[in-house]
């Protein structure tokens, strides 16, 4: 069988090969995912940082294999254009692992910091090539949590009546939106104004193909403001939904403002025929808030760093 790498190209339409073999990967591995569409949409079309206002990121921080079909078999990515990057391979193709990570060590390893990925705990023939690749075991990095919404959606919500949840269809008040994000991802450090820039790169976000303002909800207060919020992407073949971008403003953290605005986004999700939601928690703070919503089907991801004891 021949099997050749390159580079991503946009114009060979391989976000829409990605984009495929997500969904394709799903349907095989259920809630052994490591990436969702979500994900994806917000790699492509998430503006975190100046690298990535160039077409040209994405074509050095994704590297795919294709067999002799033209078919994508599996990838390399990098989320944030570090050292920090995902392997997927299709089901039967694993053994592009090896393959794969060599690939990245020789063409990643100059980035700052150590090459560092994440295993899902059932991805053991993934786990045995990053061991011999050189790659060490740091222990959990995340925990994704899995809900049946049927359960969750005859469970109430707890909001006092000062405050109401709204999607950007009731509220399309992208100022306010962009506003709490940057307070919240900034832990309230950022203290310049908002710019045209901000809301550019807020409104490009939500190019993502699986990006409805219906799903993208935030607790408000009486004068409309937004406090806190999250966002569902849904993937309406495998009918699961992945809840992202969780936060809240500074002022108003501790008063129960992002459960709530998940539990309502459950609820959402739920009415809409949608079967199950995950939400995943890279560290303790999320995974407390996690927990308050009751029990759920876990998994961890392990992180592996090369070259460390």
């Amino acid at each position: 069988m021949k099997i050749q790498n390159r580079a991503f190209d946009d114009r060979k339409f391989d976000f829409d090969r990605l984009w495929q073999f997500l969904v394709d990967d799903y349907a095989v591995r259920q809630e052994r995912f490591i990436w969702t569409i979500g994900r994806l949409g917000g790699w492509k079309f998430g503006i975190w940082n100046e690298e990535k206002y160039f077409p040209s990121f994405m074509r050095k921080n994704a590297q795919l294999w294709l067999n002799n079909f033209d078919e994508l078999i599996g990838f390399v990515i990098s989320e944030k254009g570090d050292s920090y990057f995902n392997v997927f391979a299709r089901r039967g193709y694993e053994f592009l692992y090896s393959e794969m990570l060599q690939w990245a060590i020789t063409n990643w390893n100059d980035r700052n910091g150590a090459l560092s990925t994440d295993a899902h705990e059932d991805h053991h023939l993934l786990m045995q090539e990053l061991e011999k690749a050189g790659f060490r075991k740091k222990g959990v990095s995340a925990i994704t949590g899995q809900y049946h919404l049927r359960e969750k959606a005859a469970e109430g919500i707890v909001l006092r009546e000062e405050y109401s949840v709204q999607d950007m269809l009731a509220n399309p008040d992208l100022r306010g939106k962009a506003t709490l994000g940057i307070n919240a991802w900034s832990n309230g450090t950022r203290t310049e104004a908002l710019n045209k820039l901000d809301l550019l790169q807020y409104e490009y976000n939500r190019e993502s193909p699986c990006f409805s303002p219906g799903f993208d909800l935030s607790v408000v207060d009486q004068e409309g403001r937004h406090l806190s919020s999250c966002v569902a992407f849904v993937d309406y073949k495998n009918n699961y939904a992945e809840i992202e971008k969780v936060c809240t403003h500074t002022e108003y953290r501790r008063k129960g403002l992002a459960e709530a605005v998940i539990r309502k986004c459950f609820h959402r999700l739920h009415q809409k025929g949608i079967e199950y939601a995950y939400l995943t928690g890279f560290g303790p703070e999320a995974q407390n808030l996690y927990n308050k919503l009751g029990p759920a089907q876990s998994v961890n991801l392990f992180s592996y760093v090369l070259g460390e004891n």
